[in-house]
C-alpha cells in the first residue's frame, strides 16, 4: 500500500521527468529551449507569433504509447488515495469510443492510448482491432501512398501488442 507521501513523491518525479528537454519531443515540442515559452505565449503579449508561423511537429505513435504510459503511472499512483475514483474506466471508455470510430485523426491515437490503458480486453474488442487493421492494409494495397492507412496499421500493431497478454489462453 502506497501512502500519500509516497503519492507526491510519484508526482514529483513524474513532473521532474517531463521538464527535462529529452521529453519536450515526446510532447511534439522538441524545438524550443523552454516548453513554458511554447505553452504560455499568447498572441496578445506576443505578435510575431501566429499558427503558422511555427513549424509544426507530427507526434509519433511511439511517443504517445510513452505519454500515455507515463500518464497512467502518474493516475494509478492518484488513485491509490481515492477509493472510489474512476477515472481509469473513463478514460478507457472514451478511448475505446474513439478507437472504435472511424475518424483519420483521432482513431489511430485512440487505439494506442486504448490498448496502453486497457486493463482487460474482450475477444470482441481485439475482432474489431482486427478489422480496422484490414482495412487499413486494404486501403494500403489501393494506394501505397495513403499516410492515413500506414497511422492507422501501425496503431492498430501498438494496440494489439498492448492487449495480447490480456487475453485468455
Amino acid at each position: 500500500l502506497y501512502s500519500p507521501e509516497e503519492t507526491k513523491q510519484v508526482l514529483r518525479l513524474s513532473l521532474t521527468e517531463f521538464s527535462l528537454p529529452k521529453f519536450y519531443l515526446l510532447f511534439g515540442i522538441s524545438k524550443v529551449k523552454s516548453a513554458a515559452v511554447i505553452a504560455f505565449r499568447s498572441s496578445y503579449r506576443d505578435r510575431s507569433f501566429s499558427p503558422g508561423s511555427y513549424e509544426r511537429e507530427t507526434f509519433a505513435l511511439s511517443s504517445l504509447e510513452t505519454v500515455t504510459e507515463a500518464l497512467l503511472e502518474i493516475m494509478e499512483a492518484c488513485m491509490r488515495d481515492i477509493p472510489t475514483c474512476k477515472w481509469l474506466d473513463q478514460w478507457t471508455e472514451l478511448a475505446q469510443k474513439f478507437a472504435f470510430q472511424y475518424n483519420p485523426s483521432l482513431q489511430p491515437r485512440a487505439l494506442v492510448v486504448f490498448g496502453c490503458i486497457s486493463k482487460r480486453v474482450s475477444h470482441g474488442q481485439i475482432k474489431q482491432i482486427i478489422r480496422i487493421l484490414s482495412k487499413g492494409l486494404e486501403s494500403c494495397l489501393k494506394g501505397p501512398d495513403n499516410y492515413n492507412s500506414q497511422v492507422l496499421i501501425e496503431a492498430t500493431v501498438i494496440a494489439l501488442t498492448k492487449l495480447q497478454p490480456l487475453l485468455n489462453k
